[in-house]
């Protein structure tokens, strides 16, 4: 089989070969002599303005651009162009400045708050707990980021700070298991 394709890609126009004694006879077409097809990519964006010069067209915005032998400026072009609606960096852009619909309802719905402060300190105490998470974590650069990246309004607590909340907590929790199990787990009086 690999000899067969090694072959066919060796043959010319018209040509036939015979293999293990089966006979094949193909045809192939090659372009004219001094046309060359176009096999970037890039050219699918850009029209041939000027053969002579070698300048193509942008379609998107008319720019013309010199390609010499190669495509790497039109394909240049193509991530700087304002107008062409595949570029990724004009994607970010939209989706950076203007929310879409299902974005708006989710900011504009009731369940959508407003950052409170205290309520993300909780949290943080809650899965430092949970999680059995060192002190030290607070105060690793790349949580901080992350954190950042999340709320830039909120201000990560220093490993002291997150020890006296956690320690505020169980506190509170502790008062809140007492005074449940005094109102609801008493000994009751037995009537004779």
């Amino acid at each position: 089989m690999y000899t067969v394709l090694y072959m066919q890609s060796k043959m010319t126009e018209n040509s036939n070969i015979e293999v293990a004694g089966m006979s094949i006879s193909t045809q192939l077409s090659s372009p004219p002599s001094g046309v060359r097809k176009n096999r970037s990519a890039v050219w699918d964006h850009f029209d041939v303005e000027n053969a002579t010069e070698k300048k193509a067209k942008c379609k998107y915005c008319g720019s013309l651009i010199q390609y010499g032998n190669r495509t790497s400026s039109m394909g240049d072009h193509l991530r700087r162009c304002k107008q062409n609606p595949n570029n990724d960096s004009n994607k970010r852009r939209k989706i950076t400045t203007t929310p879409t619909i299902d974005e708006r309802s989710v900011l504009n719905s009731p369940g959508a708050s407003k950052f409170d402060k205290e309520e993300a300190r909780r949290a943080l105490v809650k899965i430092f707990i949970r999680e059995e998470l060192p002190f030290c974590f607070v105060e690793s650069p790349k949580f901080r980021i992350f954190v950042h990246a999340l709320q830039a309004r909120f201000k990560v607590p220093s490993q002291t700070t997150l020890a006296r909340d956690i320690g505020a907590l169980y506190a509170e929790e502790k008062m809140k298991l007492q005074d449940f199990l005094s109102a609801n787990c008493g000994r009751k009086k037995e009537a004779n």
